[in-house]
């Protein structure tokens, strides 16, 4: 879960800066959330959906190879 919370993030493009301010935390801080060196509460995985755009749902099952997968999927579609 934590790294699908990084990688959501990059893909949006969002600093790390950006988010931890919407959180209201330390930039630190919220390095330690994606590294996994701290255990969310609820109410936290539920604010950093709410600044990723995303379901908590969505965190939990994100796999960035489908992502991908799904681009060259319609690649091969178009030709």
């Amino acid at each position: 879960m934590y790294k699908n919370i990084k990688k959501i993030r990059e893909l949006k493009n969002l600093t790390r800066d950006h988010v931890a301010d919407e959180l209201k935390m330390s930039t630190s801080g919220y390095g330690k959330i994606e590294r996994g060196e701290v255990d969310l509460t609820v109410s936290k995985l539920e604010k950093i959906a709410e600044v990723l755009d995303v379901s908590i749902e969505f965190i939990f099952r994100f796999d960035v190879s489908l992502f991908f997968e799904n681009k060259t999927n319609r690649k091969r579609d178009l030709l």
